[in-house]
């Protein structure tokens, strides 16, 4: 099926189910319980007033449906993408930087209320995030501001909690349910409780998943909880703690060839066996497979956090720190091993700011710093089916980041904003080897900066241009690849960005949020094989030169908004594009002769629609869409290109009191045979590297919220 006949035929499916509704928009504007907050709705206030690409993704996008990953809260987002490697294992992907990881490294830094959900290892670990706590995400695309980004190449995304502030007051709870279409159930609990006094207000939420998984060996337990209290102790002077605990238990399927895909998509990784040499001879068993090694991984984590705001000698300060224990338990494949890891890390970073007149414009300048320590002791053994055996290797891994940046913006023009600033970064490796007590330490120094114009054409209509350097050392996880006892030789990464974009809203029907980027990126860290199918040496590699050029858009419409109004209701499609030009420009040394190639791993063109009937304050209905097209590549070779197929699901919400509330989802609901996701390699062996995860078959879930 071709994508203009997939989009057309979604269009009228859609159309025609949302023929004949009535009631009134006012209303419905008024309460919000389902109204999704679009591009047309948002002010330019909440692009964070910055020359750049920036985005906000509200609670309103995935909270009417079965959200259980922080895949499904970006799906409106442009410029993000996500790797679905196994259940509960989205890999977060901005402009193609981190999506040939098996694992999450820091292309990507992920926060939680401005504080580090990455650890300063590198690694961010999704299962770890609670959307039902999360108010809204916030994401930074590329180096739009220096204070979150500047130190990696792809983005920020920034998780903001729910408070007693925005929260529904008192004890609400919520239950989902369903099932894939060959009855594997799902479900999750989500019960919190909120409030606001004068100078005080609370949030707790407990989330608990159970899932059996569509594929064997893909079972999912896992209990959350996420509370904070904020304390307004003088008009200038706020405080704000969080705790968050995270108990999760995930089996993992693992990859498949594309021939065992078509075959039996629901079976995990089968072992490898080499035999017969001869007819009648014996089978050699090297690798056991994802459900004899009983593949998984299991995290223990707590974590608080502060963010204190004072107003002093005409500053405003914002003072921050975290510490977070995590234990992780993953048995892996056969020749990987039992990895067991257990480690802290403290961190405290310090803001301010201040608005003035300076030459008789508008100015506000912004500095401040970031300190992290973490170690981990990091120990492999052999794999005994499942459990931990003889020993392989047992390192102690500490890093250590130190940061601090300068920017600055004035208004010489009431439209008119220029931006500029720096950013120092400093990172240390060190890593100890128990067997020898040898100990190996690299640090990685370099300077981010951006300088932007920004332009106010009206109150609803914005255009901003800029160019910015990123730097970014490479993760604790790719130092240590190949060998986990020493550091190898994988060098720091630096970008150069061209970047132009436009925002804001047309009238009352259409939003929009476009953005270009140019950018040129000196020893990009490539991915070269998949660990299960890999058994020495460097598993990454630095390419001499690559270049990530694209389009990102959002471009929401209200359809008909007058007729709609006048049979009080609304129409709206949602839509999301990305187009995606990554290449090779000269690989060097370790990649050899690919030099022209597409960085394998994203399509070219990506789109995301939604089509949305909303009946004023009473209920809603909703199909979406993926489409992925041209070029798209497993291996940097570009000889295997991944399958792509439309895939479409529906949501659905009605209003049955002022407490109750029922809602309905389907995902894949045409029941395609889909890549959910691809580990990409340098040369593809179609036989035997199991580098595609399949996407879930069709599924339906129900649930219902309720406000006491």
């Amino acid at each position: 099926m071709t994508v203009t006949k997939s989009f057309s035929a979604f269009l009228l499916a859609t159309t025609t189910l949302a023929a004949g509704a009535t009631a009134a928009v006012a209303a419905m504007e008024e309460a919000g319980v389902f109204k999704p907050a679009t591009l047309r709705d948002r002010p330019l206030e909440d692009y964070q007033g910055v020359a750049g690409a920036v985005d906000r993704r509200d609670a309103s996008d995935y909270e009417d449906n079965y959200a259980d990953d922080v895949g499904d809260g970006v799906f409106f987002a442009p410029g993000v993408t996500v790797n679905g490697l196994d259940i509960q294992e989205p890999r977060l992907s901005i402009r193609g930087f981190a999506v040939g990881n098996s694992g999450q490294r820091s292309n990507v830094i992920v926060l939680r209320d401005g504080a580090r959900l990455t650890d300063v290892h590198g690694t961010t670990n999704t299962s770890e995030i609670d959307l039902l706590s999360t108010q809204r995400i916030d994401i930074v695309r590329g180096v739009a501001n220096l204070r979150d980004g500047g130190g990696n190449l792809g983005g920020v995304v920034n998780l903001v909690s729910r408070t007693g502030r925005d929260a529904p007051a008192g004890l609400s709870a919520r239950l989902d349910g369903g099932s894939t279409i060959d009855g594997k159930p799902a479900g999750q609990t989500h019960v919190s409780l909120a409030g606001a006094a004068a100078s005080l207000d609370y949030y707790a939420g407990v989330t608990g998943v159970y899932e059996l998984g569509w594929r064997d060996n893909n079972r999912r337990s896992s209990q959350q909880f996420h509370g904070n209290v904020g304390f307004q102790l003088r008009d200038n002077l706020s405080t704000r703690f969080f705790v968050d605990i995270t108990n999760s238990k995930t089996e993992l399927a693992g990859g498949l060839t594309l021939a065992q895909l078509e075959e039996d998509a629901q079976r995990p990784t089968p072992p490898i066996t080499l035999g017969p040499l001869f007819p009648g001879g014996p089978v050699i068993n090297l690798v056991d497979g994802a459900r004899a090694d009983d593949f998984a991984r299991d995290i223990r984590e707590g974590r608080i956090a502060n963010e204190t705001t004072l107003g002093l000698l005409w500053h405003e300060f914002t003072i921050g720190g975290h510490y977070t224990r995590r234990e992780i338990e993953s048995p892996q494949i056969d020749f990987v091993g039992f990895v067991d890891q257990e480690g802290s890390e403290w961190g405290a970073r310090l803001e301010a700011e201040r608005s003035l007149r300076f030459l008789g414009g508008e100015t506000l300048y912004r500095f401040g710093g970031e300190w992290v320590n973490g170690s981990q002791t990091s120990d492999v053994f052999e794999n005994l089916n499942g459990d931990p055996g003889p020993v392989i290797s047992q390192t102690d891994q500490k890093s250590k980041l130190i940061n601090a940046f300068v920017e600055g913006v004035y208004k010489p023009l009431r439209r008119l904003a220029v931006d500029i600033g720096a950013k120092f970064v400093k990172v240390e490796r060190q890593l100890t080897d128990f067997a020898d007590d040898d100990i190996d330490t690299r640090t990685f120094t370099g300077v981010a900066a951006r300088g932007g114009a920004r332009f106010d054409v009206s109150e609803r209509f914005q255009i901003y241009a800029n160019v910015s350097r990123a730097y970014e050392p490479p993760s604790m996880e790719e130092l240590t690849a190949g060998d986990p006892t020493v550091l190898n030789g994988l060098n720091e990464q630096d970008s150069f960005t061209l970047e132009a974009g436009l925002r804001g809203k047309l009238g009352t029907w259409i939003g929009f949020n476009l953005a270009y980027y140019d950018t040129d990126v000196e020893n990009e860290i490539i991915s070269l094989a998949e660990p299960s199918s890999f058994i020495s040496g460097d598993i990454f590699a630095n390419a001499d030169k690559t270049t990530h050029k694209g389009v990102e858009a959002g471009v929401d419409l209200h359809l008909f908004p007058d007729a709609m109004a006048n049979r009080g209701a609304a129409l709206t499609l949602r839509n999301v594009y990305n187009y995606a030009s990554h290449r090779i420009v000269d690989g060097g040394f370790a990649l050899g002769d690919v030099d022209g190639n597409r960085i394998a791993g994203l399509p070219v063109h990506h789109y995301r629609g939604e089509l949305r009937y909303d009946v004023e304050d009473s209920w809603f209905f909703a199909a979406n869409i993926q489409l992925a097209g041209g070029a798209y590549f497993a291996d940097h070779e570009n000889t295997v290109s991944v399958p792509t197929e439309p895939i479409v699901g529906f949501t659905a919400g009605y209003r049955l009191s002022d407490q109750l509330e029922v809602f309905a989802s389907g995902e894949n609901i045409l029941d395609t045979g889909y890549v959910a996701g691809v580990s990409p390699v340098l040369t593809i062996n179609i036989d035997e590297d199991r580098i595609f995860t399949p996407g879930a078959r069709a599924s339906v879930y129900g649930g219902l919220k309720y406000r006491f």
